[in-house]
């Protein structure tokens, strides 16, 4: 019988070391087959990709033009240097360059090259991290489907920063569940890449009360303006407020902003008398949708998109972490989820093909919001009031 019942436990932890996302040389060669594709598209259509706004507002910095890193002449001389679209502007905060500062040295196309490769990394981290802490295994087939989900798609086209944030959200949820609070606020941080991603998700934690999360978020915050004053200094970075304000998208960019402020432009009603009081309930039921860490998180994360002032098509791939969450929390049943991911993939795709408004995205979005509010509380989803020691062993953590 003892025999029997080890020989059963060592082949289910074969089944599950099995299903686990593994970087084998069968996905290695699958992303590089990927990274030589997206390579090719980019050379051919760069102009129309982000990558180039990074690139040249790095040259920027490291050509002695990094105390104007937010004028606009400055930029548009760079832009025609290095033959980019005038409306390519660079908003993201100065420490978002950190990682392109070193490729900059490099031809455009390597540059580009090493930086998909970053993203590919970012990636699978965030997955595996993902399905570490919720149990939610699938083999290689998450990074390998996430990869045919249209915004994570654009995110390697663009060569865009939406992985960091996707990645940073992933870490600071595994750091909150082993009850280290302060650490994974301060991992949130490096969200603030793309600040409108996160700016929801804080209001959520202040109206939770989340101290400890709050604290750790404004330490990390700290530095990274620290970084950011060292790199343009004070002056330029005093200017960058009224440059991202005064430096608005053109109208015909608000169709893809997958948030509220994109869909109530395609419904004509983009007043800020209905976005504002739509954005604030959206936090409210958000906060009030906090009945354990994975609702939550992934309400306070859905919340985060829906009011963001900008939210680009890569940026619903921070979509991921909700997914993964709800998974484990039972409000998506791991049998449907499938039927749930093709038609999902499917519909975004054909969306872009046919060009669809992407804000419609909204819709989905604001309804699995809703979703986790009104699902109740299951037994086994009790990370909130479990103790951190409990949730950092792997024979004590809830199964979805």
């Amino acid at each position: 019988m003892q025999v029997a019942k080890v020989g059963a436990e060592e082949t289910e932890s074969s089944r599950s070391s099995a299903s686990r996302l593994q970087l084998n040389g069968s996905l290695i060669i699958s992303l590089a087959l990927l990274l030589a594709v997206f390579l090719a598209i980019h050379i051919r259509l760069d102009a129309h990709y982000d990558f180039g706004t990074f690139y040249y507002a790095a040259h920027m910095v490291i050509d002695g033009s990094r105390h104007a890193l937010y004028d606009r002449g400055v930029q548009s001389a760079f832009q025609i240097q290095y033959h980019r679209p005038q409306d390519m502007v660079f908003r993201n905060p100065p420490f978002a360059l950190l990682p392109i500062l070193p490729l900059a040295k490099l031809p455009m196309a390597v540059a580009f090259s090493l930086w998909t490769a970053v993203s590919f990394a970012l990636l699978f981290v965030s997955l595996k991290v993902l399905q570490d802490e919720t149990n939610v295994f699938y083999g290689n087939w998450p990074i390998l489907l996430s990869l045919a989900f249209a915004p994570v798609l654009a995110v390697f086209l663009h060569g865009q920063f939406s992985l960091v944030v996707a990645a940073s959200y992933s870490v600071a949820y595994a750091l909150w569940r082993r009850g280290r609070l302060a650490l994974g606020g301060a991992v949130l941080a490096i969200a603030t890449i793309k600040f409108q991603l996160v700016i929801g998700f804080v209001a959520v934690l202040m109206l939770r009360r989340r101290g400890r999360e709050l604290a750790g978020f404004a330490c990390g915050s700290a530095v990274l303006l620290l970084i950011s004053v060292w790199m343009v200094g004070v002056p330029s970075l005093l200017s960058y407020p009224a440059f991202v304000l005064h430096g608005d998208l053109p109208i015909s960019e608000l169709s893809h902003l997958a948030n509220w402020r994109g869909f109530l432009s395609i419904v004509e009603m983009n007043h800020l008398a209905i976005l504002i009081p739509l954005s604030i309930g959206t936090v409210l039921w958000a906060a009030w949708a906090w009945k354990d860490l994975d609702h939550g998180f992934s309400a306070a994360t859905l919340a985060s998109m829906l009011v963001s002032y900008h939210l680009a098509p890569q940026d619903v791939s921070l979509a991921l972490v909700p997914f993964y969450l709800c998974v484990k929390a039972g409000i998506l049943p791991r049998h449907r989820v499938p039927a749930f991911v093709i038609p999902v993939i499917a519909t975004t795709m054909a969306m872009v093909i046919v060009q669809v408004p992407l804000a419609f995205l909204a819709i989905p979005l604001a309804t699995a919001l809703f979703w986790i509010g009104t699902e109740p509380l299951e037994k086994s989803s009790g990370a909130e009031n479990t103790p951190s020691y409990a949730l950092s062993s792997p024979e004590l953590r809830p199964n979805a």
